[in-house]
């Protein structure tokens, strides 16, 4: 294959990734946004079981967590994390994945003291948790990024590869953990990772071809540069990101399900995203189009989005179809995800709303979304389609709600220096570095 001329490198040199926005909130037990996620995926290590742990069940109700030797942090330390979330005046977005804990909601209410939990500590490297009821998705949950080893305070224990020694306006700085033994450092170990802050998507090729950055952002890579796909360089996996649309009038959720060619879509895009008829997974609809629906309003449908790639593609192509209904269309773009998610988004009729799973399960999708069906009856479905795993019906069901409609699941596409080894993105769309080497 092809490769990107560049020069060559050593282990000395700081491995510089790009990105393509700040981190809010470097917390993982309550940040949210998913460049924080990202960033905070190499400081903080959660339950990888193979890796840095054993997770056994019993007949999907109650699970028992083996530490490895090394792993930075005891079940003590977990336990607490797991209370932390169950705590609710800690107000962590993590609440309701663990609620399926033995006693978690009599607990949340006040009702029950925390030694009542479902949790136990065996000793320093082994813990148990024992659920309400059987659930087969728990164990993604253990290994999700909000289950790190803190204090009862809920400060994080820094247990990952590399630690933060800077950062700023231009990005952030980080060394390797000296105290990281599950993956021992060598000569060939990458000491250092800078993540280089750039909101000018035209220049990440050239960056990167000047050596500017080693890893360009992979939530950003523009369609017309997927020539590179021939290149050694390139990358490509899936990601977990889900776009939808949240669309506060019903006829006009309609029309647009009625209307927007998804896989057209894709198709202009040279596939960088993934159509999806349910806002549970990637999915494709045996459905018939629905009757030709009109939408008559007098003033115009006002759109938002945060103005990263591509949600202004997606976004252009939702406008075009009310358009040419004869509708005018107002469209704002904001500039920041901070200030997108703070926005009050109340006279807008339509908005692009990006969903990261908690941890990687349909499940997670299913209780989001869940809460925007008004259907008493659907809700019961729902509920028992998913005890008897009857996915296929449950994904039917989730073709819109009330005011989500599903676009498409995004894609990791990314160029990476060939000297590179152990840079990884895991399947829920987190670094893996610790095992980076420079060859």
């Amino acid at each position: 294959m092809k490769r990107l001329n560049r020069t060559a490198r050593n282990a000395d040199e700081p491995l510089k990734i790009e990105i393509d926005s700040l981190p809010i909130q470097l917390n993982p037990l309550i940040t949210s946004d998913y460049t924080s996620k990202f960033i905070s995926s190499i400081m903080y290590e959660s339950l990888r079981h193979g890796y840095n742990c054993r997770i056994t069940h019993q007949q999907h109700q109650i699970y028992t967590v083996k530490l490895h030797p090394h792993y930075i942090g005891d079940a003590e330390k977990l336990i607490h994390t797991i209370t932390f979330h169950l705590i609710k005046e800690n107000q962590s977005p993590h609440l309701t994945s663990l609620l399926c804990i033995k006693n978690a909601i009599p607990f949340v209410k006040g009702l029950m003291p925390p030694e009542e939990l479902g949790l136990k500590v065996m000793n320093k490297r082994e813990f148990e948790v024992t659920l309400d009821e059987p659930f087969e998705a728990f164990q993604t949950v253990l290994q999700s990024s909000f289950l790190i080893p803190s204090e009862q305070n809920g400060d994080a224990v820094a247990n990952g590869p590399y630690r933060l020694i800077h950062k700023d306006e231009k990005g952030l700085e980080f060394e390797r953990n000296p105290e990281y033994q599950i993956t021992p450092a060598d000569q060939n170990t990458i000491r250092s990772i800078h993540f280089v802050f750039n909101d000018n998507l035209s220049k990440s090729i050239e960056l990167y071809e000047n050596n500017k950055i080693d890893v360009t952002c992979h939530t950003q890579f523009h369609h017309t540069n997927m020539d590179y796909r021939t290149y050694i360089d390139f990358k490509e996996s899936s990601l977990p990101m889900l776009f939808t649309l949240k669309v506060k009038d019903g006829m006009l959720l309609r029309f647009i399900k009625n209307n927007l060619n998804k896989q057209q879509l894709a198709q202009d895009l040279r596939h960088i995203v993934i159509p999806t008829d349910s806002l549970l997974g990637v999915s494709s609809s045996i459905r018939e189009k629905h009757e030709e629906i009109e939408i008559v309003r007098k003033e115009p449908v006002r759109i938002v989005y945060a103005d990263y790639y591509p949600n202004g593609e997606i976004m252009e192509k939702v406008a075009d179809i009310v358009r040419q209904s004869g509708i005018d269309v107002v469209i704002q773009k904001v500039s920041t995800f901070h200030e997108y998610y703070h926005l009050d988004k109340r006279i807008f009729d339509i908005e692009l709303h990006l969903f990261l799973p908690n941890y990687l399960h349909y499940m997670s999708y299913l209780k989001y979304f869940i809460h925007d069906i008004p259907e008493k009856k659907v809700k019961i479905d729902i509920i028992e389609f998913a005890k008897h795993k009857k996915r296929k019906e449950l994904y039917g069901l989730f073709e819109n709600t009330t005011q989500y409609y599903p676009i498409c699941f995004g894609k990791s596409l990314y160029l990476q220096d060939p000297c590179i080894e152990g840079f990884h993105l895991n399947p829920d769309g987190l670094l893996s570095v610790h095992d980076l080497k420079c060859r």
